[in-house]
């Protein structure tokens, strides 16, 4: 039986499809010894899973278990702990509407544990967006399922290293769409995210760089006009809202991450998925973590799927998994103590 000690901040972990590594590495992750005596960690899945998981991978299994409803009081959770929502018919593996059904209800006890400030924080663990929404769950993502939980208007993904932060203007949206939905309010939305949540979350943002959208930035309407008719109009009116901030752009994506990098800018805004993903998780892969601006508590997730082919055989990393902790747990304080800098 673990202690019981109120002072801890408590972090919910959702084990994500449990056909994928989402248990392995929740299980993992929670055991390390640096996490001991500094928080409370919760999973979020099937008991009888996550224990069949840890005998398969010869790992302790000191977890309390609890009911969904023990998060509705107000008695201090254990160090260590599992809400048991049970799982049928899954194999490890082989992904399926039951795992996609599993990992969104992982989610939505755990966001509501969130809203009625039980948890500090929430990571979640990968699940599959094609199971997830033959389960009857029509989002994209967790992004989009969050926002929807939360009834947060307006949210942002956002990539973070510690010399590297990375925000989308797009999510997942497919390439040949990507011109069509961006507009300038759009842009202007997610620089008002970064230049409001940055702070409350204790990053720095005074200097933010945006991404153009074609060749070259548009090498002034040569290769393409949307720098010119969106971002940059995009622009403008956030340095009218933030006049403290240096916004830089649009500028040529070719050159502005490893600028970045180098420690020029706080963060940037890119215009789409990939054009974001590819130079963080080139330099970052396994120490990036997804956070998920804009909503009422502080979520973070690790950089990678679900890995099919890898559930069952003892060889996932769980380094991204430990990431997104120590961030969960470093936002999470700091939000606890930080305002937003108002706009003008």
């Amino acid at each position: 039986m673990s202690e019981h000690k109120p002072s801890l901040p408590s972090i919910g972990i959702t084990t994500g499809d449990p056909a994928g590594i989402g248990p392995e590495i929740s299980l993992r992750a929670a055991l390390e010894g640096e996490f001991v005596g500094k928080c409370r960690l919760v999973l979020f899945g099937g008991r009888d899973l996550l224990g069949e998981r840890a005998r398969e991978l010869g790992l302790p299994f000191p977890f309390e278990t609890i009911p969904p409803e023990a998060l509705q009081g107000s008695l201090p959770l254990p160090e260590r702990a599992v809400v048991d929502l049970p799982v049928a018919d899954v194999v490890a593996g082989t992904g399926s509407r039951a795992s996609g059904a599993a990992a969104a209800r992982n989610v939505m006890e755990c966001a509501a544990a969130c809203l009625r400030g039980r948890l500090d924080a929430m990571v979640t663990a990968p699940l599959n967006k094609r199971y997830f929404q033959e389960a009857g769950y029509a989002f994209p993502g967790h992004t989009e399922f969050l926002a929807h939980l939360a009834g947060a208007p307006e949210t942002a993904m956002a990539f973070l290293t510690e010399r590297l932060r990375v925000v989308l203007a797009t999510i997942h949206s497919p390439l040949r769409t990507v011109v069509d939905t961006l507009s300038p309010d759009i842009v202007h939305g997610k620089l008002r995210i970064i230049l409001t949540e940055f702070p409350r979350l204790g990053l720095p943002c005074r200097r933010i760089a945006v991404a153009g959208l074609n060749p070259h930035a548009g090498e002034g309407g040569i290769m393409g006009m949307e720098e010119e008719s969106v971002i940059r109009p995009a622009i403008e009116r956030a340095r009218a809202d933030f006049p403290s901030a240096a916004i830089e752009g649009p500028l040529p994506a070719d050159t502005l991450f490893w600028r970045a990098w180098s420690g020029e800018f706080d963060a940037v805004l890119a215009m789409y998925h990939d054009q974001g993903l590819g130079p963080i998780k080139l330099i970052g892969f396994g120490e990036t973590v997804n956070v998920t601006l804009g909503l009422p508590f502080v979520r973070t997730s690790v950089d990678h799927g679900t890995a099919y082919d890898l559930a069952g055989k003892g060889t996932a990393r769980h380094d991204s998994m430990n990431s997104a902790i120590r961030w969960a747990l470093r936002l999470a304080a700091a939000r606890a103590r930080r305002r937003p800098i108002p706009a003008s």
